[in-house]
């Protein structure tokens, strides 16, 4: 079974194995004729996806009691995946989502990791950094502009999050900076693939 997340700036493919990443105008072209199920984020998509016919969207099949209208159908497939729980999708954004008795409790929304890098060069280049320096969230840095950077953008991240599970849910991490995230929070649990685990339950159950 073939599955795809397509989102703004790639389209993650799920083959069973692995998760590959393309841009949409090659996944159509290496699978143009074959059965992929998908959701997709990004409207601009919609009319190319149309067009291949041996794919299936499966968005209209997801569902997620206490879900608003408009809620980003990826965020509601990774909420499927596993029971309640706090699941944070840190990506181009990150979202923030808590799920209690089977329902979407609230969430948040915050810039990405890269955009808070970018938003610090905006303001000098003094402050440009490329990466962020592992922190220790219980000491105040002090030896580095760089340090003081990573301690400003990752523990506002990490205090959201605990502050968001008071109940000491489990917490599910997944995007390009989720393993980074999980490795500040105890127990959290990093996937590249719990979107798809949420979709293949709706496959699942849907029948689609």
């Amino acid at each position: 079974m073939l599955l795809a997340d397509i989102g703004n700036r790639f389209a993650h493919l799920y083959d069973g194995k692995s998760v590959v990443n393309f841009t949409l105008d090659k996944l159509i072209e290496k699978y143009y004729n074959q059965k992929l199920y998908y959701i997709n984020v990004n409207p601009n998509n919609i009319k190319k996806l149309h067009k291949v016919s041996a794919w299936i969207d499966i968005s209209p099949y997801i569902e997620l009691e206490g879900a608003y209208k408009g809620m980003g159908i990826d965020r509601k497939a990774f909420l499927l995946s596993r029971g309640d729980g706090v699941y944070i999708d840190a990506g181009s954004a990150i979202t923030i989502d808590k799920k209690l008795n089977g329902k979407f409790a609230g969430g948040v929304i915050i810039p990405g990791i890269w955009h808070l890098k970018k938003s610090y060069e905006e303001i000098s280049s003094v402050l440009k950094i490329d990466s962020l320096e592992k922190i220790d969230l219980n000491i105040l840095p002090k030896s580095s502009t760089k340090l003081t950077i990573s301690y400003g953008i990752i523990a506002p991240i990490i205090l959201t999050i605990k502050h968001i599970n008071r109940e000491k849910l489990p917490v599910y991490c997944c995007g390009g900076d989720g393993e980074l995230v999980a490795n500040y929070i105890d127990g959290a649990i990093y996937s590249k693939v719990l979107i798809f685990e949420g979709m293949q339950k709706v496959i699942k159950e849907s029948g689609c």
